[in-house]
């Protein structure tokens, strides 16, 4: 007996040792793991209603939230009987007070009313001061826009401690902040990295009942400076355009890029198939218009400012009867045109005869005509910013390819497949969208800016991106007969029967990517430029999945010329 008594008294001083140490001794630094126990039971304590979850905010180039947000109603039941003006409310927002009552029935946590609100109404709410009742700016994400541009976020608890392992040790960022995985979301991580949410809290019980008598609280970490507001150079209105005239043409895998001339600025981008959200890996993930493709007789272009810059003139006759390989007839019988017209009429015959030519006496023409037009190499903007040295607005972007392999060049066949587009020529619709940029600008070529300004949350610059141009360019009489030429495809050519009667006069190419007798679809583009006299917009549309007699391409890009010329942009 007497051990048994011995054996308790020790178990009660163990008790109480164990007691001291939780809520005296180790109160603030519980185990190896420095757990503080007080602020561990506040927040068993505290439950909370997230507004906002604190990421920089993503703007279009008038300061208007990309990700839409609206004025909502939040609405705390629990706190409902505490001289809750039922009627009062339910006027101000222009609902019967049955409906706004009904909306209660089998809630218990914190929700969002199903009612948007005004401006108005929100601060009339607001004035009202009613415990339980907050109108605020709640983020949505119905039909957002520019979804491949801008990105998604998701958690990565394991990256995270490795990628910003100072805010981790600091305590601002934990496993369940949301990191950037592609887009501007990825490249600009580091600047609209949450730092904390902004909620509404209130405090319950040890059953999560809450506590009535505790108000329910306004709570956000973020300050007026951080974390930035990133300033793109797209345009809301434009961006709507464009992705409406996409869908509405049946385009489902491909999309459409437009490049302001004189800024080389994005104004507008699609990619299709649609981004999931809720699959942010899977199909539809990729941006396609920052990647590479077949881009057909499109190259054709390049090939022939190649020509132009070497001297071969206008006058000049190709046979345009011959197949690509001119070992035999082709499927049209086009006759003998001269260099401008084998362009309009996108002879093969006469583009293969000229790569033939031009690289046999300069085995790097491609290339060099290529850094000339601006699509030799990754084509958006790209620079020092911050203490990040090769910093990259497009993450994601494809470099172009010509030649896989140099012996290629020296292959008749490998030559001609690739004056066409076509063998292992890849080019991004950003890349050629560039490419007519520059064109019409006047030959200067310039990287493409998705970005101009990363803002603090005050709406203060923090820093700008400036104009990158490049020295290298083709001379202005090369410029003027490329102009004159991609105007002729759509006076007279391939692009005539579509883009010859808009309110804009076009200039530009077409091109049809073959990708092998098993597939039974093809690429179809349309790359050009307009006005043509005076030169505004650059834009490019694909169909990546183009059956026999469908021209979806030629479609959406006469739907976004008639938008754009309504819109008055």
């Amino acid at each position: 007996m007497i051990g048994i008594g011995v054996l308790l008294v020790c178990g009660m001083f163990l008790l109480i040792g164990r007691l001291v140490q939780l809520q005296l001794v180790e109160t603030e630094s519980y185990s190896k793991h420095h757990v503080n126990l007080i602020e561990s039971s506040i927040n068993q304590r505290t439950q909370s209603f997230v507004l906002d979850e604190g990421r920089g905010t993503i703007l279009d180039r008038n300061g208007i939230p990309m990700s839409e947000s609206i004025p909502a109603l939040i609405l705390f039941p629990f706190l409902k009987e505490r001289d809750w003006p039922l009627e009062e409310v339910a006027n101000i927002i222009n609902v019967s007070p049955e409906r706004l009552e009904r909306s209660f029935e089998g809630k218990i946590q914190p929700f969002t009313f199903n009612k948007t609100l005004t401006i108005e109404q929100m601060k009339q709410v607001n004035e009202k001061s009613i415990p339980g009742v907050y109108a605020v700016n709640k983020p949505v994400n119905e039909n957002p826009l520019a979804t491949h541009v801008i990105g998604s976020v998701r958690p990565n608890p394991e990256l995270i401690q490795s990628k910003y392992p100072e805010k981790w040790a600091e305590g601002s960022i934990d496993e369940k902040t949301k990191l950037g995985i592609s887009g501007l979301q990825l490249a600009f991580d580091p600047f609209l990295l949450s730092e904390g949410d902004t909620t509404l809290l209130y405090h319950a019980d040890r059953q999560g009942n809450p506590l009535l008598g505790l108000d329910v609280k306004f709570f956000s970490s973020t300050d007026s400076f951080y974390p930035l507001q990133l300033k793109t150079t797209l345009d809301t209105e434009i961006q709507k355009s464009l992705e409406k005239a996409v869908d509405e043409s049946g385009i489902t895998n491909g999309g459409a890029v437009l490049i302001d001339i004189d800024s080389n600025n994005v104004i507008g981008m699609v990619s299709r198939p649609l981004f999931d959200s809720e699959d942010p890996l899977g199909k539809g993930a990729e941006n396609q218009m920052v990647k590479g493709h077949f881009p057909g007789s499109v190259f054709k272009t390049l090939i022939l400012a190649a020509a132009y810059e070497s001297g071969v003139k206008e006058t000049r006759l190709f046979d345009c009867d011959q197949n690509l390989y001119r070992d035999g007839n082709g499927k049209r019988t086009l006759g003998t045109l001269n260099l401008k017209d084998s362009f309009a009429e996108s002879c093969n015959a006469a583009f293969t005869e000229l790569a033939e030519e031009l690289i046999k006496t300069d085995p790097e023409v491609i290339e060099k005509t290529a850094k000339k037009l601006g699509v030799a190499t990754a084509v958006g903007w790209e620079g020092k910013l911050y203490h990040y040295e090769n910093f990259k607005q497009f993450p994601d972007e494809s470099s172009p390819i010509f030649f896989k392999d140099e012996k290629d060049k020296r292959i008749r066949k490998a030559i001609d497949q690739t004056a066409i587009g076509q063998l292992n020529v890849k080019l991004s619709p950003l890349a050629l969208a560039n490419m007519m940029a520059t064109i019409g600008r006047g030959g200067e070529p310039k990287d493409v800016r998705v970005v101009s300004d990363l803002l603090y949350r005050n709406g203060t610059t923090f820093l700008s991106f400036k104009e990158i141009s490049h020295d290298e360019k083709l001379s202005d009489s090369v410029i003027k007969s490329l102009r004159a030429s991609l105007r002729e495809v759509v006076v007279s050519g391939t692009g005539n029967t579509y883009l010859s009667d808009l309110p804009f006069q076009v200039a530009g190419k077409s091109g049809t990517a073959e990708l092998g007798e098993d597939v039974p679809y093809d690429h179809q583009w349309f790359a050009g430029y307009f006005p043509y006299d005076a030169p505004k917009y650059a834009l490019v549309v694909v169909d990546f999945e183009r059956k026999e007699n469908q021209y979806r391409a030629y479609e959406a890009f006469a739907t976004i010329v008639k938008d754009l010329h309504q819109l008055k942009r």
